[in-house]
């Protein structure tokens, strides 16, 4: 029993990018769904829905980006690089995930400008600072830079030598 709860702790823990960009989808959906109710049935409309739905989507969707990223189940078109040789595979494998690791960061960065700006600028019902919104990139490229430099050292070790799905099923636990 308690291994179990261990282990479910385990899988929320390596999902907790997933978790939460769930958790603002589900706003972004609840408060959507509420206003068009509203708007059809009792003509009328809740202000503030349209910038809750703005956070959520934003939040949601760099954060499920980040977790996409870490599984290594974004697309990618790979048919010329499986035309190589196993060797030159490895290296242009290597040489990729440092650039990644260096754009990340570089996007990092221009994020984190973007969000120092957002103090001053704010929404017009709610008035939350745009910092929080811009926030978002940030935290997603913060996670994906580490997430290269992962992956450039298992690559290197020839230890991550799985597919997207192995990886997915490494990070979300046991297939049901």
């Amino acid at each position: 029993m308690r291994n179990a709860i261990l282990v479910k702790a385990r899988q929320a823990a390596c999902n907790v990018e997933l978790i939460v960009a769930g958790g603002f989808f589900v706003i972004m959906l609840g408060v959507v769904v509420v206003n068009v109710f509203l708007r059809y049935l009792f003509q009328t409309s809740v202000l503030f829905t349209e910038e809750l739905a703005y956070i959520g989507f934003t939040w949601s969707t760099f954060l499920a980006i980040a977790w996409l990223y870490r599984t290594r189940a974004l697309i990618s078109v790979d048919v010329l690089f499986e035309l190589f040789p196993i060797r030159l595979q490895r290296a242009l494998a290597l040489l990729v995930d440092a650039s990644l690791v260096g754009a990340n960061l570089w996007l990092a960065w221009l994020s984190w400008t973007l969000a120092q700006g957002g103090f001053i600028r704010r929404t017009p019902v709610l008035e939350v600072p745009y910092f929080w919104l811009n926030l978002a990139p940030l935290v997603a490229f913060v996670l994906m830079a580490i997430y290269s430099a992962y992956h450039l050292i298992c690559d290197s070790r020839s230890r991550c030598a799985k597919t997207s799905q192995d990886e997915a099923s490494f990070y979300s636990g046991p297939s049901v």
